[in-house]
């Protein structure tokens, strides 16, 4: 072959594998990039929803979509999971896995590190006191009967960075309509963001829904009426009873077991609760422990939604809506219980009825919804110890007192420890200054003491979370909870098994880095959303980043998340 020809042939096959390359990076990107509108004239912020809907289901563990699927209707939770998509391998990636904290995370797209909200409860060294995630002693409570009522004084000004919400509402010029809705305040005001139209949550003074004047100056008139129905004396006459023959429960264990917290004193943990004979607050306390407190929170959410008029123009709307009741029951009944499965019958029940209504109200197809949860639920300790696993429960008070014990003995006499629980410890700064104790040695001498302790697995100190970034492991999920300005001097974690004393009476509690508290559903559907599963790693923080993908909004400003390119039609 001449020289000219071999040259040929060898360009030929050059260019036949470049275009090859070319082909199959062209074809890869396009599968993994979100489809877009083919029509070319349309604006992309014309193919919003109308409304956006952000459901978050107290303690809802991944598993309960799977466990009850079979007792499911066909329009409730097997809906989300037929037509719409689900991420099947969700979790938490921080600790601890609280209320407040995994609200937070929902919605603003990134972890306590950054967002400050670092726990429902924390120390303040400022201020040498308890600290509540939504406190705000400049506003006043709406609703209450009180306005120092402090179940109304709250706000999120102790959110550090800005919500999914806020950003919708900042890119519209605040014209687009944000409301959170729940039965627990912190649930309410944290997805709200801190320029909502409004935020409500129930008073377990009055049974009514309250909010504060962060918001507005008075209660909508609508929300006056509402309250007026009396709605939840309503649901308590009606009591709570099962909603399908005993003998059709797929519970672990059985109505009545060991391992359930009384309700009350003289009420067995056994179907049916009545709790219309307490009189005043008391029975407004114990609706949250019924599922009838889901129910009641769907008629306010359906309410909110026509006298606010949400997904009524072109500006899309958004509804956070946060099922407390199922956190509730979960505490109090535990994971196997009968309690839990017909809680969540009964909530598969209410969003295949809310959704009927969304339906008719906004349009089918015209709004997109995602469900999750705050945080997953463990199984009970004294449970799986009859199960012969090694798992007990803690003694905080007396912990400290030994805590406190050991450290004298280092550094003489003194209350060394100013708080311990939750796995937290806050040592007393201004008697280590005074004593001139370096602070490091004893962050590290009280972290040594925690790790010969039964029951505790892994301690790091704050120091240690300031100078070393830990990249694997729980610790890693430690120091995305971690916040160098509130957190505790010492965090520590339990052993798998090992809950709160506070829980021996039954119940379960949540808060870990493990499995059964860090793993959730997550379920997107409506307008954009394909339908399929995807079994990858997808974490919290990467739902805040969806939704700013497909409202084409600005992410949060503390976002860590990636959008789940998946969901995207």
């Amino acid at each position: 072959m001449s020289f000219i020809k071999k040259t040929t042939a060898i360009i030929c096959c050059i260019f036949t594998v470049v275009t090859f390359t070319n082909n199959v990076f062209s074809q890869t990107e396009t599968q993994t990039q979100p489809k877009t509108d083919t029509n070319s004239n349309q604006h992309p912020i014309d193919s919003r929803p109308k409304l956006v809907i952000g459901i978050v289901v107290d303690q809802m563990r991944y598993d309960y979509l799977y466990r009850f699927y079979n007792q499911y209707s066909e329009n409730g939770f097997k809906r989300l999971l037929n037509d719409g998509f689900s991420c099947e391998n969700t979790h938490y990636n921080y600790t601890p896995t609280n209320t407040a904290p995994g609200h937070a995370s929902i919605f603003t797209g990134t972890t306590p590190t950054n967002h400050g909200i670092i726990n429902n409860n924390w120390y303040s060294r400022a201020e040498n006191r308890i600290f509540y995630c939504t406190e705000d002693k400049n506003v006043q409570g709406l609703g209450t009967g009180n306005p120092e009522d402090k179940n109304g004084k709250m706000s999120p000004r102790n959110l550090k960075t800005s919500t999914i919400t806020d950003e919708l509402r900042l890119a519209t010029n605040q014209k687009a309509k944000v409301i959170g809705i729940s039965i627990k305040d912190r649930s309410a005001i944290l997805p709200a963001g801190h320029i909502p139209n409004g935020a409500y949550w129930h008073d377990a003074s009055s049974g009514k829904m309250i909010s504060s004047t962060y918001y507005f100056d008075k209660l909508p008139e609508w929300v006056n009426d509402f309250n007026d129905k009396k709605l939840p004396d309503t649901y308590i006459k009606k009591g709570w009873e099962l909603l399908l023959p005993l003998a059709s429960y797929t519970a672990s264990l059985p109505d009545e077991n060991n391992y359930e917290a009384m309700p009350t004193k003289d009420k067995k943990a056994t179907f049916p609760y009545f709790i219309d004979k307490y009189d005043g607050a008391k029975k407004y306390r114990q609706f949250p422990y019924t599922a009838l407190a889901n129910s009641f929170l769907k008629d306010f959410a359906q309410e909110a939604i026509l006298k606010e008029e949400l997904g009524k123009d072109k500006i899309t709307d958004f509804l956070t809506l946060s099922f407390s009741a199922t956190d509730y029951v979960g505490h109090r009944y535990g994971i196997y219980s009968v309690e839990v499965q017909d809680t969540y019958l009964r909530l598969d029940r209410e969003l295949a009825a809310f959704f009927e209504f969304l339906d008719t109200t906004i349009g089918e197809g015209e709004y997109t919804l995602f469900l999750t949860a705050d945080h997953a639920g463990a199984p009970t300790p004294s449970h799986l110890h009859d199960l012969q696993f090694d798992a007990d429960y803690f003694e905080w008070d007396s912990m400290k007192v030994e805590l406190n014990t050991f450290l004298e003995e280092n550094y003489g006499k003194g209350e060394f420890v100013t708080y311990l629980s939750d796995q937290d410890v806050f040592l007393n700064r201004e008697l280590i200054i005074q004593k001139k104790i370096s602070l490091e040695e004893i962050q590290q001498k009280t972290r040594d003491f925690l790790l010969t302790q039964k029951g505790i697995s892994q301690a790091i100190t704050s120091t240690e979370l300031s100078k070393q970034i830990q990249r694997t492991g729980f610790m890693q999920l430690v120091q995305n909870g971690f916040n160098p300005k509130l957190s505790p001097d010492v965090a520590f974690l339990f052993q798998s098994g090992y809950m709160d004393s506070y829980y021996k009476k039954g119940g379960t509690a949540h808060g870990t880095p493990y499995t059964y508290d860090t793993q959730v559903p997550l379920l997107f559907f409506g307008k954009n959303i394909s339908k399929g599963n995807t079994h990858r790693r997808v974490e919290i923080t990467d739902i805040a980043a969806t939704l700013a993908s497909l409202l084409h909004l600005q992410q949060p400003s503390g976002c860590i998340g990636n959008p789940i390119i998946e969901i995207f039609e």
